[in-house]
């Protein structure tokens, strides 16, 4: 099991711990004017590093569809950029405290996704393919990144557009690595799922064990009936206890609240893509195209219960040039444990930038 380093090269004037606990602390804005010390203020305000930053809109970036996206920026844009992709329900604060951990190294840019947060919400369902999702986070690299060179950071459904990046490059882009947590390429998902068709007991225990996912997924497709439940707030109420239930670490503050409501457009991404997406294609190994892989890291949280680790690891090992690591969390992974995220990144990314040096 892959287990984070003791000493923390990435840490900021204040404290991760004391960040969480006290807020006010990392933004001198947020500090009362009327009952707010002057002086101590000025002093917080020239401590403050570009880790330290509240996250406002950057700028906007307008995807290859008109749809307009909402960017966030950390650290010094002249550092490796890594781009951050959230999937549904979240948006781009999923990643404040991963983002807040690794900018005094790397230039960490993270965006609404489409239907979430402050960016567009279409209303068509055929707006939330993975190929939409690709050509959003391919958008918003070929904007912020130096010739279009980022390391991608992604989880959930951002995990899928990274992915279909990663195996479909596109002019522009120069993608470096791909880190992904809770997710899977949806063309080496359904290499595997074939694969455990064969007929013997841990090919068919490793299928039975998608029930939960399945029955997870078929759910959030109802027409009418489930937006109007997430609109209602039960989407809310059904992943908080969720989290509570199986995650490990820390739970983030003033994060989640009526952020499934909030972001219920995302919605559409199920029916756009669960059966046409990701039970269609068919990746590089079985086709026999050729194509220069990524390197990629897919970490697997264990205790995922929405989508199953022997499912992440599985359609992982279809693809080239990838290691897994596994580790003792849950789905949210980057919210509970944005240290252990941080930390592993790093440490990826560095090796990366080792083998592949920017030319002069």
């Amino acid at each position: 099991m892959y287990m984070a380093h003791a000493d923390n090269p990435a840490a900021t004037p204040v404290s991760h711990e004391a960040a969480r606990q006290n807020p006010q602390a990392l933004d001198p804005q947020a500090l009362d004017p009327q009952t707010g010390d002057p002086q101590a203020l000025e002093q917080l305000a020239t401590k403050r590093t570009p880790s330290m930053r509240r996250s406002v809109i950057d700028r906007w970036v307008v995807s290859t569809d008109g749809v307009r996206l909402a960017t966030y920026s950390y650290g010094d844009p002249s550092h490796p950029t890594v781009l951050c992709v959230h999937g549904f329900p979240d948006d781009h604060r999923m990643w404040e405290s991963v983002a807040a951990l690794l900018a005094d190294e790397y230039h960490v840019v993270t965006f609404d996704m489409r239907g979430a947060g402050k960016s567009d919400r279409p209303s068509k369902i055929g707006d939330y393919t993975i190929s939409h999702l690709a050509d959003d986070i391919a958008s918003v690299a070929r904007t912020i990144a130096d010739n279009g060179r980022v390391h991608l950071l992604a989880h959930n459904w951002g995990g899928a557009g990274a992915w279909d990046l990663a195996l479909h490059p596109v002019d522009g882009l120069e993608l470096l690595s791909l880190t992904t947590i809770g997710t899977a390429s949806p063309e080496y998902y359904s290499a595997w799922v074939r694969d455990q068709l064969r007929l013997d007991w841990q090919h068919i225990r490793d299928l039975l064990s998608l029930w939960k996912t399945n029955t997870y997924m078929t759910l959030m497709q109802i027409p009418v009936i489930t937006p109007t439940l997430f609109r209602l707030g039960v989407g809310d109420v059904a992943m908080n206890f969720a989290k509570w239930r199986f995650e490990k670490g820390t739970p983030p503050r003033d994060y989640g609240k009526h952020l499934a409501a909030r972001n219920r457009d995302g919605l559409r991404i199920y029916p756009a893509n669960i059966y046409s997406q990701m039970f269609g294609g068919k990746p590089d190994r079985v086709t026999g195209q050729p194509r220069k892989p990524v390197p990629s890291l897919v970490i697997v949280p264990e205790h995922d219960k929405l989508f199953p680790p022997v499912a992440q690891s599985g359609a992982a090992e279809w693809a080239l040039d990838c290691r897994i690591r596994f580790v003792d969390g849950g789905h949210w992974l980057p919210l509970y444990q944005p240290d252990l995220v941080a930390s592993m990144t790093r440490e990826f990314v560095e090796e990366v930038e080792d083998r592949y040096p920017k030319s002069s």
